[in-house]
């Protein structure tokens, strides 16, 4: 029987920080048309011809022009940015999941955890003070780590942070049997996870279930001298209990990549704590990479052929 492939492949495109040009060349190599939003399109005019979006954090009024629409393809690893907006009735969500990215982001997690295992905090605080003192740090084994969240970018900063003899904690909101990994499950075990921890890694997404998740009772369970990193959402951290751990040193510091408004505002009083280190989401970036757009054309050959898609998102738990 003759396959139906969906074709033309047309897609609406938006993103204030991505470029379109780029995608487009990418996309148009693999038989895919690409639209920037809004700038190819009239105001108050409908085109069937759409079938799918490549998005970051795009307006709720765009769907309403686009009634074909069959896959909505994040352009980065979360996909709040699109659950938390009205979107069309029996869409295909798909996460980005980009060797490169998970690489990124393994990366810059590692970086965070050698600057508060060798106490980057506290030699910047002497250095501000012009103050020579040398400090210990613990051997690896002794600077235990839990991280939140336990999806394919998890699995690789566990990997390089185990192959360096660091001591993991892995707690998820999911249960699952893992060999070779402390692993703790749901609400009632997140606190048994932090003990007596000397950094807490999120990477989790924002979600009903993750909403402030991590606050100051949580921290309050890591070690005296512990630190807090987050690359996962900022929406998953009460901020106003964060900031009251830093100033009165439950946590010694903390690296923090993602927050609940972003750009952050540069009233923010988080700017103005010494023992924080902020970066602008950046802990990830993604690229206009083949990659992207063989699994885009792959998804739409897949719902073509009653085929299971890649990296779907289970709108219910959202992720």
């Amino acid at each position: 029987m003759k396959k139906n492939k969906l074709r033309p492949i047309n897609i609406v495109f938006y993103s204030k920080w991505d470029s379109f040009e780029k995608w487009r060349n990418i996309l148009i190599n693999h038989n895919m048309n690409l639209y920037n939003w809004p700038d190819d399109f009239k105001k108050n005019s409908t085109y069937s011809n759409i079938n799918g979006a490549l998005v970051w954090d795009p307006p709720d009024e765009i769907w309403k022009h686009f009634p074909n629409i069959k896959i909505i393809q994040s352009l980065g690893a979360g996909v709040d940015h699109i659950l938390r907006k009205k979107i069309p009735e029996n869409v295909n969500i798909i996460k980005l999941h980009d060797p490169n990215l998970s690489n990124q982001m393994a990366e810059y997690a590692l970086m965070s955890v050698l600057m508060c295992k060798r106490k980057y905090f506290q030699y910047s605080k002497n250095m501000s003070n012009k103050k020579w003192n040398q400090l210990t740090p613990l051997d690896n084994k002794d600077f235990k780590i839990t991280i939140l969240g336990y999806g394919n970018i998890a699995k690789l900063i566990i990997k390089n942070l185990k192959n360096l003899g660091f001591n993991i904690n892995v707690w998820s909101n999911t249960k699952r049997n893992l060999k070779n990994i402390r692993y703790y499950y749901g609400k009632n075990q997140l606190h048994e996870s932090l003990k007596d921890s000397s950094c807490l890694i999120s990477l989790l997404p924002d979600t009903k279930l993750t909403k402030n998740i991590i606050g100051l009772e949580e921290f309050k369970l890591l070690n005296d001298e512990s630190y807090f990193i987050n690359i996962g959402r900022g929406n998953t951290v009460n901020q106003k209990e964060l900031i009251y751990a830093l100033k009165n040193t439950i946590l010694t510091g903390a690296i923090i990549d993602v927050f609940h408004k972003e750009p952050l505002n540069k009233y923010n009083e988080l700017w103005n704590l010494a023992n924080i280190f902020i970066t602008p989401h950046i802990a990830g970036i993604t690229n206009a990479t083949s990659h992207v757009a063989k699994l885009l054309k792959q998804n739409f050959n897949n719902l073509s052929d009653n085929k299971k898609l890649k990296n779907k998102v289970d709108t219910t738990k959202g992720y």
